[in-house]
């Protein structure tokens, strides 16, 4: 016990990488989120003007789509994977935000890990209505679902 509460908890984080698609698949790119360290929390992209949502690899009931804003409600995954159509060249365009539901840390797609309360300040969330409430009810059906499994 004192060696669990003497561990450091790891630092969550989430990466991005872009490419795109295949000759044959249209114009578009595909976009992998990489995430280490979040059992259980959400990711919010918010996808550039003049790209259209296409898809994804993530499960139906824990993805939400409003507008430019995309949602991912993440239990246990360790990679994303979705589908936009427009042009190849704006990849840097795309921005997002993590939260770990466990530990209360943020942060931002594509940097290192949490951020610091100096740049939790100065950071703007994207908003996508309703998206921490069904996180907070995915994650709570999960752990309950895995103690009644017991």
């Amino acid at each position: 016990m004192i060696f669990v509460l003497a561990a450091p908890a790891a630092a969550g984080s989430v990466a991005r990488v872009i490419v795109p698609l295949p000759e044959g698949s249209g114009n578009g790119l595909e976009v992998t989120l990489t995430v280490t360290g979040i059992p259980v929390g959400g990711i919010v992209e918010t996808i550039p003007d003049g790209y259209t949502w296409v898809g994804c690899d993530h499960p139906d009931d824990r993805t939400r789509v409003s507008g430019q804003n995309v949602a991912f409600a993440v239990i246990d995954e360790e990679a994303i994977r979705y589908r936009v159509q427009g042009p190849p060249e704006a990849g840097e365009a795309f921005t997002g935000t993590w939260e770990d539901l466990q530990t209360g840390e943020s942060g931002v797609v594509g940097s290192d890990g949490p951020r610091n309360s100096s740049q939790a300040a100065q950071a703007t969330v994207p908003s996508t209505p309703g998206f921490g409430y069904a996180a907070a009810l995915a994650a709570l059906a999960m752990i309950c679902a895995r103690r009644c499994g017991r």
